[in-house]
């Protein structure tokens, strides 16, 4: 899988959890976090 496959998965990840809405706020900004680290990495690395 190349950076640009794994990009837009990451951004797709990013817009699910920012509009999805959890009981545990944890949950949701904890992936959020997580997913644009992750892209940050793929995008520079």
């Amino acid at each position: 899988m190349n950076n640009e496959n794994l990009t837009d998965i990451l951004l797709a990840a990013i817009l699910v959890s920012s509009t999805y809405d959890k009981d545990q706020p944890v949950i949701k900004w904890g992936g959020l976090v997580v997913a644009v680290g992750a892209v940050v990495s793929v995008l520079f690395a």
